[in-house]
C-alpha cells in the first residue's frame, strides 16, 4: 500500500473530529438535524483550518444512507467510503485556480441540470474561488442563487476580500479561525500516539507555535521532523530556527539592566549560530506583548509605557530587516536605542535655541526687570512643555524637522511635508504651516497624517496631534496709484475755489 501523508490520513471523517471550529460544527449539525441545509455555503479563513474537510463532511451528511444519532456520517456506507476515497461521481471538486474562466462556468451550468448519478444530491465544492475571473463570477450568479433542487454549492477561499459582494450575499458565510495552540498540541499528541511516535512536549509546543494556527502545516512538520519514531526538540529548534527561551529571557534581563554589551553579545551569538533574525525578533516582540498584557492587567502604567516603547523600537527593526545590508544591524540598533548610553537623550535635539535665550539675561543684573517681553505670545511658543522626563519644545521640533521629513517613506508625501514649517506647539498639538492648500490636503489625508504623526513620535519620543494652517498671502497692487500732491503755495487758492463752488478735492 502506498504511503499516505499524515495530514490526509488524519483528515476528519466526521464532525466529532473537526478541530478548533466548534461554532461552525454546531451550526452545521443543527442545520442537518432540522433539514435546513443552505443551497450555498461560503467558507473563508487561513489555510489549513479545515475549510475543504468541512465541505466534504457536509457532502457526506447529504449523501450518507445511515446517519448516526448525532447526525454524523456513518463512514461505512458506500457513499461515505466513496467520498473518503474520492470516487463519488456526484461530488464534484473544482480547483478555481486552474478552472477560473467563463467557459468552465458555462460547462458547469450545462451539466448541473442533469440528475445525480448515484447519490441523492450533487455537491459542488469550488476551492480557491477568489481566483475566478469577474466574467466567471457573473456567469455563476444566477445558478448560485437558484440552483436545481438536487444541487448544492460550497465555496472555499483564503482571501474573502476578493469575492464580489453579489456572490457573498447569495451564500451562508462561515469564517474559519486559526486553531489555538492548545487544540493543535492535543491533535498532534493524538497523531503521535496513533503513529507510535515518541514526541517531546517542547517539540510539539514549538511546532504548534510555528504553524500559526494551521493544522495541516503542523501535521506536515510533525511528519517531516520525525526520525526513527522520535520527535526531538533539538531537531525542531534547528530546523525551524526557534530561539532558545534562555536567549529570549537573557536579552530581556540585559535590556532591563541597560547592559548594552551583554545584549549585543547575545545578538552576535545568534548570528554565529545562523539563527533567523526576523524569527527571533518576532518571538521577542511576542514575549514583550505577553508582559504588556500582564502589566495592563496589573494596572502598572510605568511598566506599560516602557514595554510599549520597546515594542515600537523592535517592530521598527523587524520592518527594516529586509533592507539591511548587515543582517544583525537593525537588531543591534534597536538594542542600543533601548539600553545604550543615548537612551536618556534619544532623539532629543541639542537645545541651541534654549541656550541663546538663556544667555541674554546674563548681560546685567539690572536687566532682570526688562525680561518681561520674553513672555509675549511669540516667545511663549519656545517654552518647554513638560510632558515627562523629556523636554519637548517647538524649537526642538524645528531643529529635527529635516530628520522627520527624511524618514517619510512616500516620496510625494515627503515633498509635501518639506514645504511645511512647524510654527506652534501647545501641549501635544503641533501646528504646521503650508504655503498652499495642495500640500496641506496631501499631508492631512488619513494614512499620511498617521504616518507623519508616527514619525514625529519616533524622532521626538512624544505623541503629537498634527494641526495644519495655510499661510495667508498679502496681495499688493502691481502699480501703486499715484496720489495728487498739491503744492503748498496753491493751497490757499484751492481752498478759495472750493468755498465759492462748494466742491472737494478728488484723488
Amino acid at each position: 500500500m502506498d504511503q499516505v501523508a499524515l495530514y490526509r490520513k488524519y483528515r476528519p471523517h466526521n464532525f466529532v473530529n473537526l478541530v478548533g471550529q466548534d461554532y461552525i460544527k454546531t451550526t452545521l449539525v443543527n442545520a442537518i438535524k432540522s433539514n435546513h441545509i443552505s443551497h450555498a455555503y461560503l467558507f473563508s479563513g487561513p489555510r489549513g483550518t479545515g475549510k475543504t474537510s468541512t465541505a466534504r463532511l457536509v457532502a457526506k451528511a447529504l449523501s450518507c444512507s445511515d446517519l448516526q444519532d448525532d447526525h454524523d456520517p456513518c463512514n461505512e456506507c458506500e457513499f461515505c467510503t466513496d467520498i473518503n476515497d474520492g470516487r463519488l461521481i456526484d461530488l464534484i471538486e473544482i480547483d478555481a485556480a486552474s478552472n477560473r474562466g467563463i467557459d468552465e462556468v458555462r460547462d458547469l451550468k450545462e451539466k448541473i441540470n442533469f440528475a445525480p448519478t448515484r447519490a441523492k444530491y450533487k455537491v459542488y465544492i469550488i476551492d480557491e474561488v477568489h481566483m475566478m475571473t469577474k466574467e466567471a463570477f457573473n456567469a455563476l450568479l444566477k445558478t448560485l442563487e437558484e440552483p436545481p433542487p438536487h444541487a448544492y454549492f460550497i465555496l472555499a477561499t483564503t482571501e474573502i476580500h476578493k469575492i464580489p459582494e453579489t456572490i457573498i450575499s447569495r451564500c451562508q458565510r462561515f469564517d474559519f479561525r486559526r486553531i489555538s495552540r492548545k487544540a493543535l498540541m492535543t491533535r498532534l499528541s493524538y497523531i503521535a500516539q496513533m503513529e507510535k511516535i515518541t514526541a517531546d512536549d517542547k517539540a510539539l509546543e514549538a511546532i504548534s507555535k510555528h504553524s500559526d494556527g494551521g493544522l495541516r502545516d503542523a501535521i506536515g512538520l510533525l511528519e517531516q521532523m520525525t526520525t526513527d519514531g522520535k520527535l526531538e526538540y533539538e531537531k525542531v529548534r534547528d530546523v525551524l530556527g526557534v530561539s532558545d527561551s534562555n536567549l529570549l529571557d537573557g536579552l530581556m534581563d540585559t535590556l532591563s539592566k541597560r547592559d548594552t554589551k551583554g545584549a549585543l553579545k547575545i545578538v552576535h551569538e545568534l548570528h554565529d549560530q545562523g539563527s533567523d533574525m526576523k524569527r527571533f525578533i518576532h518571538e521577542f516582540v511576542e514575549n514583550l506583548r505577553g508582559r504588556l498584557l500582564e502589566s495592563v492587567a496589573n494596572d502598572d502604567k510605568g511598566k506599560m509605557a516602557t514595554l510599549i516603547r520597546m515594542i515600537d523600537v523592535f517592530q521598527e527593526a523587524s520592518n527594516e530587516l529586509h533592507m539591511a545590508s548587515i543582517p544583525q544591524l537593525p537588531l543591534e540598533m534597536a538594542i542600543i536605542k533601548i539600553s545604550g548610553p543615548v537612551v536618556a537623550q534619544q532623539d532629543i535635539p541639542e537645545p541651541v535655541v534654549e541656550k541663546k535665550t538663556e544667555a541674554k539675561p546674563e548681560i546685567k543684573p539690572e536687566a532682570t526687570a526688562v525680561q518681561k517681553p520674553e513672555s509675549t505670545p511669540e516667545k511663549r511658543e519656545h517654552k518647554a512643555i513638560d510632558t515627562g522626563a523629556i523636554m519637548f519644545t517647538i524649537a526642538s521640533v524645528k531643529d529635527n524637522w529635516p530628520r522627520i521629513t527624511e524618514r517619510i517613506k512616500s516620496p510625494s508625501l515627503r515633498i509635501s511635508l518639506k514645504s511645511g514649517t512647524p510654527v506652534k506647539l501647545e501641549r501635544n498639538d503641533l501646528t504646521i504651516q503650508f504655503g498652499t492648500n495642495f500640500h496641506k490636503d496631501k499631508v492631512m489625508e488619513h494614512d499620511h497624517r498617521v504616518e507623519v504623526e508616527a514619525v514625529i513620535k519616533e524622532v521626538t519620543g512624544k505623541p503629537v496631534k498634527m494641526l495644519v494652517v495655510v499661510k495667508e498671502l498679502e496681495i499688493k497692487p502691481v502699480v501703486e496709484e499715484e496720489k495728487v500732491v498739491i503744492p503748498a503755495k496753491e493751497e490757499s487758492k484751492v481752498d478759495e475755489a472750493l468755498g465759492i463752488f462748494g466742491g472737494e478735492v478728488m484723488d
